[in-house]
C-alpha cells in the first residue's frame, strides 16, 4: 500500500508482506479522521535499530511488531509497560514526544474477542489455554488479570512450569489463578483458547471432539482457514465459537487506543480485513 500522506504507522517483521495491519489501520484512520499512511516494512533483528531510527525521524506515531522481532525490539525502546516486561515481548509501540513505550496487546485482544464476540464472562471463568508460546503467555496473563482460573496445556511441561512461576504473582493479585492442566480440564471449562499452530491450513485439531461441550466459548487464534477444524468440532457440539480474525482485530483496536487515544469500531476493521482476504484468494 502506498500513499502521499505522511507516514504515521508501520508494522515491522519478516516475513511481513502477508500482514493485515496496513489494511486494518487504513480503515481505522478513515473512521477516526486521521490523515496518514501505514506501511509494512520488511525488517530483521540486524536492521531493526536503523529502521527504527529512520521511522522516528519521520515522525512515526504507531509501530506494530510481528515475528521475529517481539523480543529484539525491546532493546531500542525507551520503556516497557508491565505486561511487556512480564511477557518479555512487545507487539506494539506508542510514542510520546521522544519517548517510545513497548506494549503487548495480544492477550487483551483475545479477552475482548471472547467477551464481545463470544459473550464470555471471564470473571471466575474456568479457562483452558492450549500452548505456552508467545501468544499463549499473553492470553494466560490477560485471562488471569480478568479474574479467570487458567489451566495451561502444553507439550513441554518445563515450559509450562516456568511460565506459571513467572505469571502467577500478577494473576493471583488480580483474583485469578493459573496452573498446569490436561485435556480433562476442557470438560469442565467455560472458555478454551487455542494459541498453537495446530489447525493452520490443515484439518488437525488440538483437542478431541469428545471433550468439547455446549457450554464452551472456543476461540482459535489461527485464522487460516477462518473456520478451523477445532471451531467446526466446537460448533458441532453446540459451543460458541470465535475465529482468530476477531482476536487480531481486537488487539489492533487496543493498539490504536494506545497510539492515537481512540478505538476504531471492530466492524470497520473486520470489513477491511475480510475484503483483503477475499482479494488475496481470488
Amino acid at each position: 500500500m502506498t500513499s502521499t500522506h505522511p507516514l504515521l504507522g508501520a508494522v515491522v517483521g519478516t516475513p511481513v508482506s502477508h500482514s493485515l495491519s496496513p489494511h486494518l489501520y487504513a480503515a481505522a484512520f478513515q473512521e477516526l479522521g486521521i490523515v496518514g499512511s501505514y506501511q509494512a516494512i520488511e525488517c530483521d533483528a540486524t536492521s531493526l535499530p536503523q529502521v527504527f531510527r529512520e521511522l522516528v525521524q519521520q515522525g512515526i506515531r504507531a509501530l506494530s511488531v510481528t515475528m521475529p522481532l517481539k523480543e529484539s525490539v525491546m532493546s531500542v525502546l525507551s520503556s516497557l509497560d508491565e505486561d511487556a516486561v512480564l511477557l518479555n515481548a512487545v507487539n506494539c509501540v506508542s510514542f510520546n514526544g521522544d519517548e517510545s513505550v513497548g506494549h503487548n496487546t495480544d492477550g487483551d485482544g483475545c479477552c475482548d474477542a471472547l467477551a464481545e464476540q463470544g459473550g464470555a464472562d471471564l470473571v471466575d471463568a474456568h479457562a483452558v489455554v492450549l500452548g505456552a508460546g508467545g501468544t499463549g503467555r499473553s492470553v494466560a496473563l490477560a485471562l488471569g488479570r480478568r479474574g479467570a482460573h487458567v489451566a495451561i496445556i502444553n507439550r513441554t511441561q518445563s515450559h509450562t512450569d516456568s511460565l506459571i512461576a513467572r505469571l502467577e504473582p500478577a494473576i493471583t493479585a488480580s483474583g485469578g489463578s493459573v496452573r498446569s492442566g490436561s485435556l480433562a480440564d476442557v470438560r469442565s471449562a467455560s472458555v478454551v483458547v487455542n494459541t498453537t499452530s495446530v489447525g493452520m491450513n490443515s484439518t488437525e485439531t488440538p483437542v478431541p471432539t469428545d471433550v468439547l461441550h455446549a457450554g464452551l466459548v472456543v476461540l482459535d487464534a489461527v485464522y487460516q482457514p477462518m473456520t478451523t477444524a477445532l471451531l467446526t468440532a466446537a460448533q458441532t457440539v453446540g459451543a460458541t465459537t470465535v475465529d482468530g480474525l476477531w482476536m487480531l482485530i481486537q488487539q489492533a483496536r487496543r493498539q490504536c487506543e494506545l497510539q492515537f487515544g481512540a478505538k476504531p469500531s471492530a466492524r470497520a476493521l473486520r470489513e477491511a480485513a475480510e475484503r483483503e482476504l477475499v482479494r488475496r484468494h481470488k
